[in-house]
């Protein structure tokens, strides 16, 4: 069916609804407040409604406790209506085989004439009709949903014959709202099948209804967009442009005033078609423009559309570039592979559906038939017994074809899955043999200086004592004490630094050891401290050049915190890799005044500790923003990195600690990461 009657089907609220329009928020508050099960099961039901057309999941969720407390109340007809409101928040997500199954259980309620004794009503706004017409009522919406799921399900011949009924029973019930709104849908349909003067009808009839009633109920002027819209299109299929063109205008400003930004953009849509055929650039151009804009607005992902009538305005008003950058866009959007999904589960779900209904209406025709199959038993079962005799024979020989090549292709996969996990391994041992490297080297850096302190003290103490033996033997007492107290000296700062040496050693081996994988207080200013050194230390390594100023900014307020200290080491340890990676790389291009600078702070906000890894340097391009975090994704020459630095951090800090990774990047400028932690990490 057309994409406009597609939306109908969606977009108008249940004939139900009640009038009253309160917030969410003030429906919870008098959900809490209720004292009896029928004032939680309308607030319930009342809150379902509301949030129709913003989130079906909560819809299904509070229909369904609707639905729990009608059935403990046994509230027959109150039931069906939560069934059928389920039904159509069903619908709306396409699940069509349990929308059907809700709305036949709805059915069956209201059909029971012995259902019209309960003694609740089923909604506010048929509290004053009779029980019997209360049922009706009930009924009626039952019969208008099921007409919505047929249509939506491509079975126009069957909803027809519920918009019939329908039709009928709002008559019956004094209804005009849902007779003019089958009107509206009735002339959709035969618009579809291009019986134009049989839509004409059925539009002006649901045109003039909403004029009359709109006096007695204000809600109905939301549905003139539509029926505008809808002449619209009937007249731009007779022909008649003029008319196409005012409908349009009138459909657009009418849902303007009712802020029904869909039915907004759907004519805007219609008006760039038509401006377009009649090759009038300016408005084809405006209103493909306006078009676009409600779409942004709305946040719809469905563009497609729009970008190729702004392509199109753009080549006629020959304006190339501006025409082949939309044309690019309409491409992505329309992406073949992602359509031939999409397609693919509506096939699925529309056969499942079918299926569903068909089962349906053979049970129908086995009650009919029954006595025929009695008379005819003997006979059919011994036919069934030979044409299941064949079958099974067929079907095993082709069961054990089919079982010889799937075992094959079960090999294979195995295989092949067998060598992905050896790749995977490997490529994770080599990520963790550069960090251990890295690591390896800004400890070599780190321990240099007290190593050269030491040995240049011991040098300094064997000349001193080649001189206290020379002095000894002058026996000059008073230069020997001098001398001794000068060793003495010497072996104190080369104890201190000995013990600076095994301090770094130990710290680094506790860090960097594997572990159990248990968490333990840990103080992270520290950690940040020692492994952005070590980075440091370990870059310089590499590159006697480098050079870059290191800041740090730590909360020293901040509480011990829950980690695995292994992990939030190589994470904090691949970050300023990457850094100074990062500054290194604009060094080489940028000029003299041009100073390096990696910074790391710490904080807590809401109850979250905040590691912040700040750099200056190249930055990183919107356009590889999102794949930075992907397995094997790099931006380093062959052989320098594996792409799986980042990867590994993100699952360590994700899934590891329960925590989360903002990047704010801008290319040229430099780039910072943000890791957010929960305190109480448990």
């Amino acid at each position: 069916m057309r994409k406009y009657i597609k939306i109908l089907f969606l977009v108008f609220v249940p004939i139900l609804g009640m009038a009253q329009q309160s917030t969410v928020d003030s429906l919870h508050k008098a959900l809490k407040n209720a004292r009896t099960d029928s004032a939680r099961y309308f607030t319930t039901l009342h809150i379902g409604r509301v949030t129709e057309e913003s989130n079906w999941d909560t819809c299904v969720y509070y229909y369904d406790l609707a639905l729990k407390i009608a059935k403990k109340s046994r509230q027959s007809l109150a039931e069906a209506s939560a069934l059928v409101g389920k039904g159509y928040s069903l619908m709306a997500l396409r699940r069509y085989p349990e929308s059907l199954q809700c709305i036949q259980q709805a059915l069956d309620l209201a059909e029971d004439p012995g259902n019209e004794k309960t003694t609740w009503c089923t909604n506010y706004e048929f509290k004053k009709l009779t029980p019997h017409k209360n049922r009706l009522a009930v009924l009626s919406d039952i019969h208008y949903h099921l007409s919505q799921l047929m249509g939506a399900t491509s079975n126009v011949d069957k909803a027809l014959i519920q918009f019939n009924i329908t039709k009928q029973l709002a008559v019956e019930t004094g209804n005009p709202e849902l007779l003019g709104m089958v009107n509206l849908d009735l002339g959709n349909i035969y618009l579809d099948r291009h019986r134009l003067d049989s839509a004409l009808v059925f539009e002006l009839n649901a045109e003039r209804i909403f004029t009359q009633n709109e006096d007695r109920d204000y809600s109905d002027r939301k549905y003139h967009g539509a029926v505008f819209a809808a002449l619209g299109d009937i007249y731009l299929e007779k022909g008649n442009k003029n008319l196409a063109v005012k409908y349009f205008h009138k459909g657009a400003n009418a849902d303007i005033e009712q802020k029904n930004l869909t039915g907004v953009s759907y004519c805007y849509n219609d008006l760039t078609r038509v401006y377009l055929a009649e090759k009038q650039k300016d408005s084809s151009l405006y209103y493909a423009k306006k078009n676009l804009e409600i779409l942004h607005s709305m946040r719809s992902e469905n563009l497609g559309d729009a970008y190729a009538n702004l392509y199109q305005s753009y080549k006629l008003a020959g304006q190339t570039d501006s025409a082949y950058k939309y044309q690019g866009l309409a491409l992505t959007a329309k992406d073949s592979s992602y359509q031939t999904t999409i397609k693919s589960l509506a096939d699925f779900q529309k056969l499942s559906f079918q299926a569903q209904l068909h089962a349906q209406e053979l049970e129908k025709e086995k009650e009919a038939i029954q006595t025929k199959i009695r008379t005819y038993a003997l006979v059919a079962g011994i036919a069934v017994f030979m044409l299941l005799a064949a079958i099974f024979y067929r079907n095993n020989r082709q069961k054990q074809k089919a079982n010889i090549v799937l075992n094959r292709q079960k090999e294979e996969v195995q295989t092949a899955l067998s060598q992905l996990k050896t790749t995977q391994t490997q490529l994770i041992q080599s990520e963790k043999m550069a960090s251990l490297g890295e690591l390896t080297a800004g400890i070599a850096h780190e321990i240099q200086n007290p190593l050269n302190f030491v040995n240049n003290f011991s040098e300094v103490n064997t000349e001193l004592i080649d001189e206290m033996e020379l002095e000894i033997e002058k026996g000059d007492l008073s230069e020997v004490k001098a001398i001794a107290l000068d060793i003495k000296e010497n072996e104190k700062k080369i104890n201190l630094h000995g013990k600076r040496a095994d301090a770094i050693v130990k710290g680094m081996l506790q860090h960097s050891q594997s572990g159990s994988g248990t968490k333990e207080a840990t103080d992270i200013n520290t950690l940040a401290d020692d492994y952005m050194r070590l980075a440091y230390h370990g870059f310089q390594a590499k590159d006697k050049n480098f050079s870059a100023v290191m800041v740090t900014q730590f909360d020293a307020d901040l509480p011990k915190i829950s980690v695995i200290p292994q992990d939030i080491g190589k994470v904090m340890l691949n970050f300023f890799n990457n850094a100074f990676y990062a500054v290194n790389q604009k060094q080489k291009t940028a000029g003299d005044d041009y100073k390096p600078e990696v910074s790391v702070s710490t904080t807590t906000v809401n109850g979250e500790f905040i590691i912040r890894v700040k750099d200056n340097g190249v930055g990183i391009p919107d356009a590889i923003k999102d794949k930075i975090m992907q397995p094997f994704f790099t931006t380093k020459p062959t052989g320098e990195g594996t792409g799986l630095g980042l990867s590994l951090t993100y699952d360590m800090v994700v899934k590891g600690h329960g925590g989360s990774i903002q990047v704010n990047s801008t290319e040229g400028e430099g780039s910072e990461f943000i890791i957010q932690l929960p305190i109480y990490n448990t």
